[in-house]
């Protein structure tokens, strides 16, 4: 195990008592918990250690679920917020993105107008978000993510030749087997809150809940989803967990953020013929 010594800064030495931690939790759940808070005391003051003490309170919360449920919520919801807050941002604004859908006649106009968010438990494949989907992967109460809602969008990236609204099996998932549509945007003028962001996923060869519910789950997938290229958007507001709810939210965009519509080789000839809003057709 790594020592600590004169020459470790608070962060160091933060990181080290949380791998403490971690290597003594199965042995002994008090000695881990007397490392973990030695870890956010070093944290706690640093803004650039934001995410670190998320993991730390995210950790918290699971040991101190069977013991005390109401103070390991707390505990994961602030492990939400530092995650996000501590996050990176801007990146997202050099980006152009892609999107596809299903579409229905009648919510053209909405689809159009707003990017939907959903819930982490209605993702197309249910092993996508294993947090979600299996509550012994590191959250023991699902509705805590009643919190988060998620985008999901595709991105080529710079220098590629690949055309991202080409991809065959981007198509057959989320285009609806080509009787759908991908949507191109630009957000370059889209702003988010304090308590969103818009992150790029992590690609990964095993799945690991030790990493906080944002970083570990939203923000990271297994490397067999790699050829997708995907960020997220993930939306955060404490007040969805009173209400209950895995109803979908919305964002509201400016028409200028489209850049271009493709329209899939099976799509319905109503759509089709909607041709004021496809400004480029798949034939």
């Amino acid at each position: 195990m790594e020592t600590i010594n004169g020459s470790c800064n608070r962060r160091k030495k933060g990181k080290i008592y949380l791998s403490y931690a971690q290597k003594c939790y199965l042995m002994s759940r008090n000695i881990a918990l007397g490392f973990i808070d030695r870890a956010i005391e070093c944290f706690f003051h640093l803004k650039s250690a934001r995410c670190d003490l998320a993991h730390c309170y995210y950790f918290k919360a699971y040991l101190l679920w069977n013991e005390n449920q109401n103070l390991a919520k707390e505990f994961y919801i602030k492990s939400i917020e530092l995650d996000i807050l501590g996050s990176k941002r801007g990146y997202y604004k050099l980006q152009r993105f892609y999107k596809f859908v299903s579409v229905d006649i009648k919510y053209i106009d909405s689809i159009l107008n707003r990017i939907q968010l959903q819930h982490p438990s209605k993702f197309n494949d249910p092993m996508d978000c294993p947090i979600a989907s299996d509550p012994d992967n590191g959250i023991p109460d699902i509705s805590l993510l009643n919190s988060l809602r998620v985008g999901c969008f595709g991105v080529v990236e710079k220098n590629s030749m690949q055309e991202y609204y080409l991809n065959a099996s981007q198509w057959s998932y989320y285009g609806d087997f080509h009787k759908g549509i991908c949507i191109e945007y630009d957000f370059s003028k889209l702003e988010f809150g304090k308590l969103a962001l818009m992150g790029k996923i992590k690609y990964v060869p095993e799945y690991s809940p030790t990493n906080g519910i944002v970083k570990g789950a939203l923000l990271t997938k297994s490397k067999d989803y790699n050829h997708e290229n995907e960020w997220r958007i993930i939306w955060y507001d404490r007040s969805w967990i009173s209400k209950g709810t895995e109803e979908p939210q919305y964002i509201n965009i400016h028409p200028s953020m489209i850049q271009k519509i493709y329209i899939g080789f099976k799509c319905p000839v109503e759509i089709k013929e909607y041709s004021s809003f496809a400004s480029t057709q798949i034939m």
